[in-house]
């Protein structure tokens, strides 16, 4: 689909998200939201987990394996609307908006927009998502390397953020949702189309190796049923007839008749990820 443009734009306060429409207001993101620290006296309520991929969610819904606390008494409450921001993870994008009430970590922070007049749910959760900001959350986050980049409360209540009017948010928002859903389409056929090319595959396969590749040769039954019929002129053996199978260890003590190999042990090499020459070999 072809949008149409609008007729004037200017330059974003974020460089990397680009131009945007020049009636579109633009403020520090404290005029849009506040933080909220507001904690769980009984751990009860649900438990939310929030990624770069899925944006917010119930942690019922997800197979989490990572440690859980004994008590989840604590933890930051958070109603829908509010935007969630995963700290050490932001600079992944691992944020978004909550449909759901319910708890997340305390190291998280939940931001609460200041009037439900100004951003549509979704529009601000694919929003703050895109690359542009993404770059922005990099450049704001405190941390010597990207595994220990946090993006801290201040540095993101003072980052810029586009704001179009409610109106204009729910069209986007809406034709977000149409495309997505044209888009899962797309993907569900897509993977349909894989498994049966995946399938005939195999069928060439199979019919290669038990039936060779001259479509008009005579066929015999193999014997074997989940074989089925081969060509008249090939034989159908037990492999002990043309393999032996023959048990061996590894014996440390060298004998003369043999090429001498150095030995390590697999704790060794499971240790340093590589065998390197700072392993103990034996001789």
């Amino acid at each position: 689909m072809k949008l149409a443009p609008y007729p004037e734009y200017k330059d974003a306060g974020v460089s990397w998200v680009g131009n945007i429409p020049a009636h579109w207001p633009e403020k520090r993101a404290k005029y849009y939201f506040k933080e909220i620290d507001d904690r769980s006296q009984t751990g009860d309520e649900e438990m939310l987990s929030v990624s770069h991929i899925t944006g917010v969610t119930p942690r019922s819904q997800k197979n989490v394996t990572m440690f859980k606390a004994e008590s989840n008494v604590g933890q930051k409450r958070c109603q829908p609307g509010d935007l969630i921001i995963n700290t050490m993870w932001a600079w992944m994008s691992a944020l978004g908006v909550s449909n759901h009430a319910g708890i997340v970590s305390p190291a998280y922070g939940v931001y609460r927009p200041r009037s439900n007049q100004d951003y549509d749910y979704y529009y601000l959760d694919s929003l703050l998502r895109i690359g542009g900001y993404r770059s922005e959350y990099i450049c704001r986050s405190t941390g010597i390397r990207s595994s220990r980049l946090r993006l801290y409360p201040d540095k993101f209540l003072s980052m810029p953020v586009v704001c179009p009017p409610q109106e204009e948010q729910q069209t986007i928002a809406r034709f977000l949702k149409a495309q997505d859903r044209l888009f899962r389409k797309f993907i569900r056929n897509k993977r349909r189309f894989i498994e049966l090319l995946k399938e005939q595959k195999q069928n060439v396969i199979n019919q290669a190796v038990t039936r060779g590749l001259n479509p008009n040769v005579k066929l015999k039954p193999s014997g074997v049923e989940w074989i089925g019929d081969i060509p008249e002129h090939w034989d159908a053996r037990r492999l002990r007839t043309l393999a032996a199978v023959r048990a061996s260890g590894v014996d440390k003590n060298a004998n003369v008749d043999e090429v001498p190999v150095l030995l390590c042990n697999y704790v060794d090499v499971y240790k340093n990820d590589r065998i390197t020459a700072a392993i103990d070999f034996k001789g």
